[in-house]
């Protein structure tokens, strides 16, 4: 089966330019997205997308996925004002013609057992699914230390209760 290789490009370089540079020399036609000239990508707005996806074309690059910091806030943290920002990015996304996006499962607050919000994190992961779904785009769990799903045991889990989620999985993470 084919596959196709992408790259966090602001791991070469923190400017746009510097990024594409990396990408090319490398033989990627591929990016997630992430941070470029000091911005991160859920605070572009659609009009610099726009460029950057016409400047991208340029290149015969596109996005594969918004690197997004979605789910890395507290479980407790206020969760409408995320999900405007979700919901921003997903347009983001739309715009960049990105057919998936990363995201996270919460915080764990470090007094208390993550299985008590275990009824609440597969609640939100779901309504992050669903509204990804909307979009027609692909919701990816990322596991992450500190995070609900940072360990095995609770990424299957989270899959197993939101089956649309797919998983990205960083073995350095755990």
């Amino acid at each position: 089966m084919p596959f196709q290789l992408s790259a966090f490009a602001d791991e070469s370089s923190n400017s746009f330019a510097g990024q594409i540079d990396a990408l090319k020399r490398n033989g990627l036609s591929f990016l997630e997205i992430r941070n470029l000239d000091g911005k991160n990508v859920t605070d572009l707005t659609v009009a610099e997308v726009k460029e950057l996806t016409r400047i991208l074309d340029d290149h015969g690059l596109r996005v594969w996925s918004i690197g997004s910091p979605i789910g890395k806030i507290g479980i407790t943290d206020d969760f409408t004002a995320h999900m405007d920002l979700y919901r921003h990015t997903l347009d983001l996304a739309k715009e960049f013609g990105a057919p998936n996006i990363r995201l996270f499962s919460f915080f764990m607050p470090k007094d208390k057992a993550p299985e008590d919000y275990r009824d609440l994190v597969l609640e939100r992961m779901a309504q992050f699914a669903e509204t990804a779904k909307e979009y027609a785009i692909t919701a990816c769990h990322e596991n992450e230390k500190g995070i609900y799903g940072d360990n095995a045991k609770r990424c299957l889990e989270i899959h197993k209760a939101v089956p649309q989620l797919k998983a990205v999985f960083d073995p350095a993470n755990f």
